[in-house]
């Protein structure tokens, strides 16, 4: 059997859509706590890599609002006008989470906005990625 792409469009089903949200919100929430705690690890020289779980479930929360309109938007811009690229959905991601730096600021010190930069990207492009792997991945037809 011939396989076809899965582009964005109106068939896409909104249980794919929140899906990926879900799972890009996750992917983006752990590679920004954990990129956190490896940075204190390798450079601070912390004696233990620790992952706190109330971390990670605040970050997630903050993450999941933080994103929600922007994503809603940027599906519904996919949907309209045909949007299927990695670099649509992974810029978009990257965008989304550097504009959560002045959010950020008030919650760390100033020493540490350095490394919020480059984490935020890291969260954005595991984000995106997953985001457009789950959207527009390469399905088999049905028979």
């Amino acid at each position: 059997m011939p396989a076809t792409v899965q582009v964005m469009n109106t068939n896409t089903s909104l249980e794919r859509v929140t899906c990926a949200y879900l799972l890009a919100v996750s992917c983006a929430t752990a590679t920004f706590v954990s990129g956190n705690e490896l940075w204190d690890f390798v450079v601070h020289g912390d004696a233990t890599l620790r992952f706190p779980l109330a971390t990670l479930v605040l970050a997630w929360i903050m993450a999941f609002v933080a994103s929600l309109l922007p994503y809603a938007a940027a599906v519904a811009l996919a949907i309209r006008f045909g949007f299927d690229g990695p670099r649509y959905f992974v810029g978009g991601a990257v965008a989304t989470a550097l504009a959560c730096v002045p959010l950020l600021a008030y919650a760390y010190s100033p020493h540490h906005l350095l490394r919020l930069g480059p984490m935020l990207v890291l969260a954005g492009l595991a984000a995106g990625s997953s985001c457009w792997i789950v959207l527009c991945k390469v399905v088999p037809e049905a028979a």
